[in-house]
């Protein structure tokens, strides 16, 4: 049927040597509409940068090849966490379970991310150097911008730095209020 023939056209596009290998296919079609689950960390500079989700100029061609179109390429996202260094009690990192879902579309998703400096003090004297953020986003088609669809976060690190430290209320201020 016509999911054997995009299979048999992409192994034929990814392998010259192999048009119908019925196993490669099955072993493809078991997969279809997976995504893929990425994890891990990034060391980096304190300087702006960016870390990206997208295809490299080898794949577009393929793809493409058997997708005809970037709408088809679908960009659909879950971010399950994204942190800038260790936490501390009750910080809280705004894209943490974070869900973009696409319908007959796709697009570029970038987030613009501000980082934070930030020192924490426990009551404990312990001193965690870490780092917060905040960001926006914006979203736009692949019909709006001339790219193949992608997920960017651009950072960028502040130049002023946050300061929390844990302190107990003495008791006479319990029994004062």
């Amino acid at each position: 049927g016509k999911p054997d023939a995009l299979l048999s056209k992409l192994l034929a596009e990814l392998l010259p040597n192999v048009f119908e290998d019925k196993e490669a296919i099955e072993e493809l079609r078991r997969h279809v509409g997976e995504g893929c689950r990425i994890a891990g960390f990034v060391t980096v500079n304190r300087v702006a940068g960016n870390f990206h989700f997208a295809l490299n100029q080898a794949d577009q061609h393929t793809l493409m090849t058997v997708f005809k179109d970037r709408d088809a390429l679908n960009v659909s996202h879950h971010i399950h966490s994204v942190s800038f260094g260790e936490p501390y009690p009750g910080m809280v990192n705004p894209l943490d379970r974070t869900r973009k879902d696409l319908v007959k579309t796709s697009g570029y998703f970038q987030y613009y991310i501000k980082v934070v400096p930030t020192t924490f003090e426990a009551l404990s004297g312990e001193v965690l150097q870490t780092n917060q953020y905040t960001y926006t986003e914006l979203f736009r088609t692949t019909h709006e911008v001339e790219k193949m669809p992608a997920v960017y976060f651009h950072y960028e690190i502040s130049p002023i730095m946050a300061k929390f430290s844990q302190r107990r209320r003495p008791l006479g201020a319990l029994l004062t209020t």
